[in-house]
């Protein structure tokens, strides 16, 4: 059953996207514009859609919905206890044969990693820990064993590395560190739009981490004029994609309420 759960949330999930979505109510503008009754209905979709796909691309208004999900919790300091372990939460990768590890790896995944080398050097005498899974793709090496890959390469030692294989999201890896490592000071780095749901389920495996949100996708702008853009189209599929993820969540019954209702 819970296999079924977790393909139905992937699935919902990319589908309720800002890309897909437009694209569905373009397809049902057309129908609507084949009929001589319904055309002026049509019209109104078509430009719902242009709506969308306009305020989901253009970074001035996509900054205005994606910094207040970002600035809820505060980036890491380090504190004058130092921590036992730096959980790196996992993105995505697929293994290549003939690219680097750099390159097998998303670019989400590397900039966690950064911050979580970063937050180890400012505690000595810390751990890594790294989780994930192959992938539905069944990838022959998991993704946990691909960010030591580039962690041993940038310098870590594989004795301050530990992994975790088998967890398919965030649920699964709050659950499998809390059984492993379930006393210690723990610090969790994950991208910042991701960061409340992920605290929400660490909270829920019986964790109080540090949260060290990283790869903040709005900044400050100087100006109105400006191009929507593709990337400002992906920020804002990942702030969607949170906030079905708390929506899940909450439905589901994964997690209680750690944060004041928006």
């Amino acid at each position: 059953m819970d296999h079924y759960l977790f393909l139905l949330k992937k699935f919902l999930g990319n589908l309720l996207m800002p890309v897909p979505v437009t694209l569905l109510l373009l397809l049902w503008a057309l129908l609507l514009l084949l009929r001589r009754k319904t055309r002026w209905l049509g019209i109104i979709v078509v430009l719902l859609a242009t709506a969308l796909l306009f305020v989901a691309s253009y970074a001035p208004l996509s900054n205005q919905y994606i910094a207040p999900f970002e600035t809820r919790i505060p980036s890491y300091q380090k504190d004058q206890t130092p921590v036992d372990y730096i959980a790196v939460l996992g993105h995505w990768h697929q293994s290549v044969a003939d690219q680097p590890v750099t390159s097998e790896l998303s670019s989400t995944a590397i900039v966690r990693l950064a911050e979580g080398i970063r937050i180890y050097r400012l505690n000595p005498g810390s751990q890594l820990i790294f989780t994930g899974f192959k992938g539905i793709g069944k990838d022959p090496v998991s993704y946990p064993e691909k960010l030591r890959e580039l962690a041993i390469a940038l310098g870590v030692p594989a004795t301050d590395i530990l992994i975790f294989n088998g967890p398919r999201d965030t649920m699964e890896e709050a659950e499998v560190i809390a059984e492993n490592v379930p006393e210690a000071s723990l610090v969790v780095v994950t991208t910042a739009v991701h960061m409340p749901r992920a605290l929400d389920l660490f909270h829920r495996a019986g964790l109080d981490p540090i949260p060290a949100p990283t790869e903040h996708l709005s900044k400050p702008f100087k100006s109105w004029w400006t191009f929507p853009t593709g990337k400002t189209l992906e920020h804002s599929e990942y702030w969607a994609h949170e906030r079905l993820g708390l929506l899940w969540v909450k439905l589901t019954g994964q997690v209680k309420e750690y944060f004041d209702k928006d």
